[in-house]
């Protein structure tokens, strides 16, 4: 080994200050930095290239990966050893390393036993438990000043300098120190590191002596190698390290700590216990020594000895929370306290640097305080996303759950578990994307959700957000789920209409103010029927659902007795309108116009107050509780989607999967009375008399909205094809009288087509609208014919006159419209008058075409209409004048020679 018998104060300075480099950026977690700072402080200090063999090609990554394990004493991942503690391959507890140290079967352990504990997952950020006293990650080490020695550059050793020649372990976690450029050595561990760089060794420190100054310096930066090599799992180097750092500086505590750290790391628990006691032993003793014996005691079996050691440890200073939970275990405190440790030093964990080990231990120790203490805890999304980002998203949605059900109103722990099962990936099976999506439709409508939402865009961008996004916002989270959710997921209906079905339900708790919490306190649910039965409170909904049904009863009732009142507003507006209205072939298109106009505004005035009328509660079909909470959902959104078709698809089977294997399919069909799921699966139904009966009426109801749903698709369509729309309604009628609800079904018929044919009407489409109408009127019955009967003559009458007022257009058509006209409203007072001037008219191209007797015959047929409507319409001028002009033209026609007879 090269060496320089002579330093100047500068070099010493530099290479001190390197080496407090090195050990920052252990504190950090990058080796390889480390790596370089150390061999730059040896090469200041005079020693070759770092005292090391060249090409030794070993490594890991920086964390004991694909190595031969890292240097965690507490939780040894693939080694035997954790990142932080003695190194001795398992934690007090036993888990996961070698076998346990306490607790375990034969080792003496408290009675609580840490056995029960699987640590192996990943863990949280953030504030730990109240109950854990807020201390430094690093208290109880022990910060001393240099050996009791003296610098080579004169300064006195006997002074204590905070921090010097304090060696702190690997798991140290982001250990806090002194980085003065003391003699201290800081706990490391971090990823993204190489091979040490080693250069071939130069001569044996123990044969030859180097100045006190330089020793201090070399012997810090070979520990500092040591624990490069300790921390990427190289165990071997890093005993070679420690072992020149040792025999450089025997009176020196730093390289007998690291010697009992390695040693534990490789399982050999007397060496570690031998080098930890030597260490203990020094002037000025390592400050983490006491806590690693303990360790060590702890694994091997002697847990008095290993509270022995914490006890002392703390009467030193305060114990970190690693310690902390161990000293709980082996004290015999109480499993509340030991959980209470373990999530405090979880969280302490995560404080240090980033990285995947210590996520793993963050999550490990969480698990474990799960083991002690399952149920609900506070701040439980701090501890699932901690569980998550260790790899135990199993555990963390365990945990979420436990929270939901202890306050299923808390849109936190709701929002953190609906962003986990939908990460879950394709891994996730068919419970739990139904799961995801209960979650999901929970946050659409909860008030409270989106003020965080507001809050948080509005603390982000610095600007105020406005209430009135809301709805963009929620439409657009629903649709981004929408595309994240997969299209076969093995559940019973695709995730998609369910999500649909999910939050169209929340929307409608939402608007009569939530389901109340259980037991009357705490936020009210908005959430759909997946969530309801996971919070096992079907029974529950049931009877709320009951109870407002009876009020939308009350409402329908009211709304119904209005409508009626508003139809006969309707039915006087329209008869008062067309009561005078003229249309006369001579006076031409401008008059018929007119009265199609006044017509036209009566009786959009009528339809407007009867429109009003019947929203002004809502209907039951699309405020039903107990349709949207019940398989029923299904086929009401399809509905809403004017997807008929598909919703009687949708009734064609509603039972469980278990009742279904157990029977056929068929229309309509329900569980069993005896079915366990039927509640969970109809909430809505669950508070029901009957609730199976009512079910299955109900989809039969639904199935007969469906085929009128069809059958006015059909009509209304760009190509109506009303023979088709013909045959859905008379099967919905059919159907209808099965569930005794003809007349209702008559009427929504009826109400249909009329508002078709009014449609048609005011676009001009005038065979449209009689085709409409006739249609109707061949399946409707006497009962409501005569609505059908009165817009028919109307409609007949316009087309009538419309085609009349046509110069070019034959008058044998309008004759007959106006005929159909005058038959089925005679009270059609525009329709007498047009159907007398048309006859006459018809009855001169008649005459003018030669045919005598036709001419006779429509006279005769013009005054014997005119006589009856002027029983009708007595004294109307318009009538009279007519007659008398018919007569006299048959008169005249009569006394004209036929040539057909002569």
């Amino acid at each position: 080994m090269t060496t320089q018998t002579t330093k100047t104060r500068t070099d010493l300075s530099q290479a001190e200050q390197a080496c407090a480099e090195g050990e920052s950026a252990l504190e950090r977690g990058d080796t390889s930095a480390a790596e370089n700072h150390f061999t730059r402080a040896l090469r200041l200090a005079g020693v070759g290239d770092g005292g090391a063999t060249e090409g030794d090609g070993r490594g890991g990554d920086g964390w004991g990966h694909d190595a031969q394990g890292d240097a965690h004493a507490v939780d040894a991942v693939d080694a035997g050893g954790p990142e932080r503690g003695i190194d001795v391959g398992s934690d007090a507890y036993g888990v996961d390393a070698g076998g346990p140290a306490c607790g375990s079967p034969g080792t003496g352990g408290p009675p609580h036993g840490p056995d029960t504990y699987d640590l192996g997952t990943g863990g949280p950020t953030g504030v730990p438990d109240a109950e854990s006293q807020a201390a430094d990650r690093n208290a109880g080490t022990l910060v001393h000043g240099p050996d009791a020695e003296t610098d080579a550059d004169g300064r006195n050793a006997a002074t204590p300098v905070p921090g010097r020649d304090v060696e702190r372990d690997a798991y140290g976690l982001g250990a806090r120190g002194s980085t003065d450029g003391s003699d201290t050595d800081r706990g490391m561990y971090g990823p993204g590191a190489g091979s040490p760089t080693r250069g071939p060794a130069t001569g044996n420190p123990a044969h030859s002596p180097l100045p006190e100054g330089v020793a201090r310096v070399v012997a810090r930066a070979w520990t500092g190698v040591g624990r490069v090599w300790l921390a990427r799992g190289e165990g071997a180097g890093a005993e070679a390290e420690f072992a020149r750092a040792h025999a450089l500086r025997p009176s020196a505590a730093g390289p007998l700590h690291w010697l009992g750290c390695a040693a534990a790391h490789r399982g050999d628990l007397a060496a570690a216990e031998h080098h930890l006691t030597a260490s203990l032993a020094c002037a000025v003793p390592h400050g983490r020594s006491l806590v690693q014996r303990a360790y060590v005691h702890a694994r091997a079996g002697n847990p008095d000895s290993a509270l022995g050691d914490l006890r002392a440890a703390a009467s030193a200073g305060p114990l970190d929370d690693e310690a902390r939970w161990l000293f709980a275990v082996l004290a015999g405190g109480s499993t509340r306290e030991v959980a209470l440790r373990l999530r405090r030093a979880a969280l302490a964990a995560l404080g240090g640097h980033d990285g995947d080990e210590l996520r793993r231990r963050a999550a490990a120790l969480l698990a474990a305080a799960r083991g002690l203490d399952p149920g609900s805890w506070s701040s439980s999304p701090l501890y699932a996303v901690a569980l998550v980002r260790g790899g135990c998203r199993a555990a963390a949605v365990a945990l979420l759950d436990d929270a939901v059900r202890d306050d299923p109103s808390d849109y936190r722990v709701t929002h953190t578990l609906a962003v986990g099962l939908l990460n879950s990936g394709d891994a996730g099976s068919g419970s739990t994307w139904e799961r995801c999506v209960a979650a999901w439709a929970a946050l659409l409508h909860d008030a409270g959700f989106w003020a965080h939402v507001l809050e948080s865009a509005s603390r982000r961008y610095g600007v105020d957000v406005e209430p009135s996004l809301v709805p963009v916002l929620r439409a657009g989270l629903r649709e981004a789920l929408e595309r994240c959710l997969p299209d076969d997921a093995g559940t019973r209906v695709a995730l998609r209409p369910l999500l649909q079905r999910e939050a169209d339900a929340a929307k409608l708790l939402a608007a009569i103010g939530g389901f109340p919490a259980a037991g009357g306190g705490g936020a009210p649910l908005f959430c759909g029927p997946l969530r309801i039965a996971e919070l096992g409170r079907s029974a529950e909904f049931g009877a709320f659902a009951a109870a407002w049904e009876q009020s939308f009863a009350i409402a329908r009732t009211a709304s119904a007795s209005a409508s009626v009142d508003a139809r006969a507003q309707s039915f006087a507006a329209g008869s008062a309108t067309s009561a005078e209205v003229e249309a006369e072939t001579e006076t031409g298109p401008e008059a018929g116009a007119e009265a199609e106009a006044e017509a036209e505004t009566a009786t959009a005035t009528a339809t407007a107050t009867a429109t009003a009328t019947a929203t002004a509660t809502p209907s039951a079909a699309s405020t039903s509780l107990t349709y949207a909470f019940s398989e029923l959902g299904f086929a009401r959104l399809l509905l809403g989607q004017d997807k008929a078709v598909d919703a009687l698809a949708a009734l064609s089977e509603l039972r469980c999967p278990r009742c279904r294997a157990r029977g056929g399919p068929g229309a309509g069909v329900v569980c069993e009375p005896a079915c366990g799921r039927f509640d969970e699966l109809n909430p809505g139904y669950a508070g029901v008399p009957d609730k199976h009966l009512r079910l299955s009426l109900d989809a039969r109801g639904l199935a007969l909205e469906a085929r009128l749903s069809m059958g006015r698709s059909e009509m209304t369509s760009a190509r109506p094809d009303f023979g088709a729309a013909a045959a859905y309604w008379r099967r919905a009628l059919v159907h209808s009288r099965e569930i005794d609800r003809y007349r209702e079904t008559q009427t929504a018929i009826v109400d249909m087509a009329l508002g078709a044919a009014r449609a048609a009407h005011r676009d001009g489409r005038l065979s449209l609208a009689v085709s409409t109408l006739d249609a109707t009127r061949s399946v409707i019955g006497a009962n409501e014919r005569g609505r059908l009967e009165g817009q028919l003559a109307r409609v007949l009458a316009d087309r009538g006159i419309s085609v009349a007022n046509d110069a070019e257009a034959l008058l044998d058509r309008p004759a007959a419209d106006l005929r159909r006209s005058v038959a089925f409203n005679p009270h059609l007072l525009r329709a007498q008058v047009s159907l007398g001037i048309v006859l006459r008219g018809l009855a001169a191209a008649r005459w003018s075409s030669g045919s005598l007797s036709g001419a006779r015959d429509t006279l005769r047929e013009a005054v014997d209409q005119l006589t009856a409507a002027l029983a009708l319409f007595p004294d109307e001028p318009d009538l009279e004048e007519l007659r008398e002009a018919a007569v006299a033209d048959l008169d005249h026609v009569m006394w004209q020679p036929d040539e057909s007879e002569q």
